[in-house]
């Protein structure tokens, strides 16, 4: 009976060991595979949200704003001067040259000179006025534009088709007699034609003031097209 009771603790034991080694390699082999593995990449940020405007969101904010905000945050002397020159040298021009001139082609050249630059001096001179402030960027709310510019556009446009026949008459002097009716009349509308014209120049080729005011309107109505904004409404 002790011999059976050796024989059967022999056999159990030889049985555990065997489990055992048949259990080493698949840990041997699961620790080869956790040392070899690589972590996970960490996962990419997403991008930042588009910047909302609210309604009442009235200053410069992003770091594009800021930088045309300082352009147009002073007067642009450099634009307005180079029409102010003008003036000046046109009507130089138009009295010790063309004046003397014998052709009437020629002499209608001074009226058209002295008109342009004389309706881009008035023009050019409101759209370099200052347009933004560090704490006030004036523009359009997301609701909607509720400031035209043509109005005041048109205004100057006919102050400068008024004026400027009778700027360059004053400038003239005496009218020569030989001077037939119909080109002292022509004088009068080319003055007024060119007027015209050269108030609307600077919308076409703005001062600094203008261009970076715009550009900063541009990107707030992007910004809105882009994601929802912020409003609120008072009743009375």
């Amino acid at each position: 009976m002790a011999g059976y009771q050796s024989v059967f603790r022999g056999r159990h034991q030889a049985s555990r060991c065997a489990k055992f080694s048949d259990l080493a390699p698949r840990s041997a082999s699961v620790g080869a595979v956790d040392a070899h593995a690589q972590p996970s990449a960490a996962p990419s940020l997403p991008d930042p949200p588009a910047y909302v405007y609210a309604a009442s969101d009235i200053r410069p904010r992003q770091s594009r704003e800021i930088e045309l905000c300082a352009k147009a945050s002073s007067f642009d002397w450099q634009y307005t001067g180079l029409f102010a020159a003008g003036v000046v040298g046109s009507v130089l021009l138009e009295t010790q040259n063309l004046k003397q001139s014998g052709q009437p082609g020629v002499r209608l050249i001074g009226p058209g000179l002295v008109g342009f630059t004389w309706g881009g001096f008035l023009s050019g001179g409101y759209l370099s006025l200052p347009k933004c402030d560090p704490l006030w960027a004036a523009g359009s709310p997301p609701e909607g534009d509720v400031r035209a510019q043509w109005p005041l556009a048109t205004v100057i446009t006919i102050i400068a088709a008024a004026t400027a026949p009778a700027l360059d008459y004053t400038f003239l002097g005496a009218v020569k007699s030989e001077w037939q009716d119909w080109e002292r009349v022509t004088r009068v509308f080319v003055g007024m034609g060119a007027g015209i014209a050269g108030s609307l120049f600077p919308y076409l080729l703005p001062p600094t003031t203008w261009a970076a005011r715009k550009e900063i309107d541009r990107i707030r109505v992007g910004a809105v097209a882009g994601g929802p904004f912020v409003s609120y409404t008072l009743s009375f």
